[in-house]
């Protein structure tokens, strides 16, 4: 994924499910942080509620952004990764990391480094993670037609969470729950032709960027667009899967 190609996903992502989900997860938290701040639109919703959140991102571009538009409470950007947060221990009570998984370059380590600054002793401490959940349109369109051309590994993101939780387990957040939600990516083109069009362009720049077959994939993509579009004309699900750790008694 490149800082580019997120920007013009994320345009066209309609994700209110999450963000109210996240919202009531961290309702009785002080100190939130958003790891891989994105768009900044969770995050900018998280400070209207407590007055401030931190987030991190690691594409220049994203940080100039998520402050852009925030009307109530202070968003705090910093730039960093998931494997190297810029904080003390225990700075936060709370941690969130939404689609960020599947990007790290290590996974143990990134998840390691959220424990780290999370402060377990918080009456509210907890540590959410948000990845790709059963049924998700956008990953069986990724795994099933532009995995092949592209010669990859299939995006598996349930070995993510499950990876994820042995080492959440490992450091004492052995509370844990479970929960669905379901975002969109929207195209409101009047015709198919050009929503295939328009879809095929925004998932490749978003999935593969530069890739040497990007143009290829491309290709791939527009027929089973156009199916997809036949039976859901403007949208595509991004359904999710919601891993909350708490610490255990």
């Amino acid at each position: 994924m490149t800082g580019d190609g997120w920007a013009g996903f994320a345009t066209r992502l309609e994700r209110g499910e999450e963000i109210a989900l996240i919202r009531s997860l961290t309702a009785g938290n002080r100190r939130v942080l958003d790891v891989g701040g994105g768009s900044g639109e969770m995050a900018r919703a998280v400070a209207a509620q407590l007055g401030q959140c931190t987030a991190v991102e690691p594409h220049t571009q994203l940080v100039e952004s998520i402050q852009d538009g925030v009307t109530t409470g202070v968003v705090n950007v910093f730039a960093g990764t998931a494997e190297a947060l810029p904080f003390p221990d225990a700075s936060f009570d709370a941690v969130y990391c939404a689609w960020v998984l599947p990007y790290v370059s290590d996974i143990r380590h990134a998840v390691t480094e959220m424990i780290r600054v999370c402060n377990p002793s918080e009456k509210e401490s907890k540590i959410v993670l948000i990845a790709g959940g059963s049924g998700n349109e956008l990953l069986a369109l990724l795994n099933e037609v532009c995995v092949p051309v592209a010669e990859e590994p299939y995006d598996h993101h349930g070995y993510l969470l499950a990876t994820a939780a042995q080492v959440l387990a490992e450091h004492g957040f052995t509370d844990f729950s479970l929960h669905r939600t379901e975002a969109s990516i929207r195209f409101d083109g009047v015709g198919r032709t050009e929503r295939v069009a328009t879809a095929a362009a925004v998932l490749t720049e978003f999935w593969y960027g530069p890739h040497p077959k990007a143009d290829e994939i491309r290709s791939a993509l527009e027929p089973a667009l156009a199916r997809h579009f036949a039976v859901r004309p403007h949208g595509i699900g991004d359904q999710a899967a919601v891993l909350v750790a708490r610490p255990g008694s």
